[in-house]
């Protein structure tokens, strides 16, 4: 840490606030904000909506992982009850149903192949 920096804010707290030193410091921490504002909340802003397109877009035959790891493939949305149901295994026939935002990314190569048939799609062994 600097030292003399916790100097230097007690004085703001006191009465005097009018005093050069304490208008010097004080115009040293009104950047703060700004860098909290521009180094956290904007991107994680801008990552958010990136999310919320991504599953607007979500239809049905499109590879997947849900949040806990899960590989499968759209089988259908329902948009009023905010669920998606994806078929997990080809082999045995297994479908399960998730809410959309479990869905934490959309795999490339999204349509026609999934399942057990894709060597790079979580087929069991």
């Amino acid at each position: 840490m600097m030292p003399g920096l916790f100097d230097a804010i007690a004085p703001l707290l006191a009465q005097d606030a009018a005093s050069p030193n304490n208008l010097t410091t004080l115009l040293f921490l009104v950047p703060i904000p700004l860098l909290f504002i521009f180094m956290i909340y904007l991107p994680q802003k801008e990552q958010e909506k990136k999310r919320r397109t991504m599953l607007a877009a979500l239809k049905k035959n499109d590879r997947v992982v849900t949040a806990g790891g899960l590989y499968g493939v759209v089988m259908s949305i329902d948009e009023p009850g905010d669920a998606v149901v994806l078929r997990v295994d080809d082999e045995k026939g297994i479908r399960m149903k998730f809410t959309r935002s479990s869905i934490s990314r959309v795999l490339e190569g999204s349509g026609k192949r999934g399942g057990a048939a894709d060597p790079d799609f979580g087929s069991s062994s």
